[in-house]
């Protein structure tokens, strides 16, 4: 590596395929999105979140019912019903973020989109800032009004990576810095999968309990709600880390931070 690629890091590598990491990268982003769908933008599709006095009835009908289990009726009076309630003026925008970052954000990716689309790849960059933002301070609104001060660390600590993420890539984008924009626009994407992956903790934790695989948590019962929340608790504190670390793993290897380089 010659003087100037070791006084500017973050210049870009140019692959003729891709190497493992970034099958790993897109592969990972593509069960993510998945996993965001099953779990999240398709059930709120599909209950009308819009709709908020309807989903407040149907909750409310849930809880009454004497066959729904009693771990659903915890969470859906600790935190689902609430979404509906004094947390749906942040819920609302937080959806609507969501729903356009995770079915767009790919878009801008994509090395030919790029090249042959420019100005339709700044217009949905500005675009998909925007819903990152929209996010992240609806979703730390929804950390605020909860319960959980696990949740309220965790959302805000993601809040503040995301900030200094968007304003990076933003003021990159605007000096025409491609090669930094890109770098940052890149993180930002990685920290977001912060979302998809505590829905990923989620399930893979209840595994856990049920099972008793790893020896986590006590044995599954199925009264048990303060299991429940503590793996609720546990599945933000193991998403964001885990996005973070990703993240920076991938971004090292692709723009070539290595000892061997950077001595």
């Amino acid at each position: 590596m010659n003087m100037t690629d070791q006084e500017n890091p973050t210049k870009e590598k140019i692959t003729e395929s891709w190497d493992n990491r970034t099958r790993f990268a897109v592969y990972g982003q593509a069960f993510l999105l998945l996993l965001a769908w099953a779990m999240a933008m398709g059930p709120n599709i599909g209950r009308r979140f819009w709709n908020a006095k309807r989903n407040q009835e149907t909750l409310e009908a849930l809880v009454e019912d004497e066959d729904t289990p009693a771990q659903m009726v915890h969470m859906i009076k600790t935190y689902v019903l609430s979404y509906f309630t004094n947390r749906y003026v942040v819920f609302f925008p937080h959806i609507v973020g969501a729903l356009i970052w995770w079915n767009l954000y790919f878009l801008q990716l994509i090395p030919s989109i790029r090249r042959k689309h420019r100005r339709f790849h700044r217009i949905l960059g500005r675009v998909l800032m925007v819903s990152a933002l929209c996010q992240t301070v609806s979703g730390v609104g929804l950390a605020y009004l909860g319960k959980s001060s696990t949740v309220k660390l965790m959302s805000y600590i993601l809040a503040i990576s995301i900030f200094y993420c968007v304003y990076y890539a933003w003021y990159f984008a605007k000096k025409r810095d491609i090669p930094k924009h890109k770098y940052w626009a890149t993180r930002l994407v990685g920290y977001l999968q912060t979302i998809a992956l505590q829905r990923f903790f989620m399930v893979f934790l209840m595994i856990s309990w049920h099972t008793g695989f790893l020896g986590l948590y006590p044995a599954y019962d199925e009264n048990d709600t303060a299991t429940m929340d503590k793996i609720f608790e546990d599945s933000f504190s193991a998403c964001l880390p885990t996005a973070i670390m990703l993240t920076e793993w991938y971004l090292a290897g692709y723009y070539g931070w290595t000892e061997t380089e950077t001595q």
